[in-house]
């Protein structure tokens, strides 16, 4: 009776291991992504990211399953949506947009998390990068930024820009564009906002100070509304220009900068790593090496401005 009872008890304990290891298998690797809201650019670099993941094998519904949410542009919403992941015990998060890296280096301790569309910890002067964060950086081409607004506005004097100190990414860019035109002995008129509907009246301002070109770069809070600095910019003849190329198609007159989809692809890449089994601190932070150039000849002529024929030749595409 002893030995069948041992037997029966270790047959119990086979079924129950199979059990397990048949659910093991079947489990889906969860991945958490949180975007700081419904945009156009950040969605180019989601769709990147999937397409990246899906071309390393990795399929949603199929040996993934990827759990999106965005904050609705309200920063306090971004921490909630990370304590979520973690209380649903994901097995990665992706952060698109600085924001929400940020956020997640604060709260998110042992996830493993991949960031794109964003800079990088050092870039933001953050003490230290978290073991468990990696991802692919924007290395923020801002002589080549300058440059460009020289090269349509060759007596570049005075340089105004709407932004969010806010915003750990928009006050970054800014201090960059500072310290580059600085270089150059051009001014920057500076404008802060602190929301959307602050943009319009900031982008009067700068018009009224009589600035020479106006700039946005890297900040979600201005590129919301970006619609209400192109129609300043039209009225007063004055060009604008930005760092994410893909804000182009809404009207600024030229812009140079990263593919969002591709930095989403570089991204899912590293996070295909991870899921192989390396650990996020095996993975160095890496530099988005690519730019694009795009220009809208209609915005230019709005502005005011005549874009120059040798810049129609090297862009990467012409807006008409």
């Amino acid at each position: 009776m002893e030995k069948l009872f041992k037997f029966l008890i270790v047959c119990l304990i086979v079924v129950l291991l199979g059990a397990c290891a048949k659910k093991e298998e079947n489990r889906l690797y969860s991945i958490g992504i949180v975007q700081i809201t419904e945009d156009p650019l950040l969605d180019e670099a989601r769709t990147g990211v999937i397409d990246a993941l899906k071309e390393e094998g990795f399929i949603e519904g199929k040996n993934i399953r990827i759990d999106y949410k965005n904050a609705q542009g309200d920063m306090p919403n971004i921490s909630l949506v990370l304590r979520k992941f973690i209380a649903d015990k994901v097995d990665m998060i992706i952060t698109n947009s600085t924001p929400c890296m940020v956020a997640a280096s604060g709260i998110v301790k042992e996830i493993p998390v991949v960031f794109t569309v964003s800079f990088s910890p050092e870039q933001l002067k953050m003490k230290e990068a978290p073991s468990n964060l990696t991802g692919v950086y924007d290395p923020l081409y801002m002589n080549d930024f300058v440059q460009l607004m020289k090269r349509v506005v060759p007596k570049l004097k005075v340089v105004g820009i709407p932004y969010n100190p806010g915003e750990p990414n928009a006050s970054m860019a800014a201090e960059h564009l500072r310290q580059e035109l600085k270089k150059q002995e051009i001014t920057l008129v500076e404008m802060p906002v602190s929301a959307s509907s602050e943009v319009l009246q900031a982008a009067q301002v700068l018009a009224n100070k009589k600035v020479d070109a106006i700039a946005v770069s890297a900040d979600n809070t201005v590129y919301i509304s970006l619609s209400s600095v192109v129609k300043v910019a039209e009225e007063r003849k004055i060009p604008l220009f930005v760092t994410e190329p893909f804000q182009v198609q809404k009207g600024a007159c030229a812009g140079i900068g990263a593919d969002f989809y591709q930095w989403g692809k570089e991204s899912g890449k590293v996070a295909a790593l991870i899921i192989r089994g390396k650990s996020a601190g095996q993975i160095p932070i890496q530099s988005l090496n690519s730019k694009v150039v795009y220009v809208n000849l209609k915005a230019a002529e709005a502005q005011g401005v005549t874009l120059p024929p040798d810049l129609l030749k090297e862009a990467d595409r012409v807006i008409r």
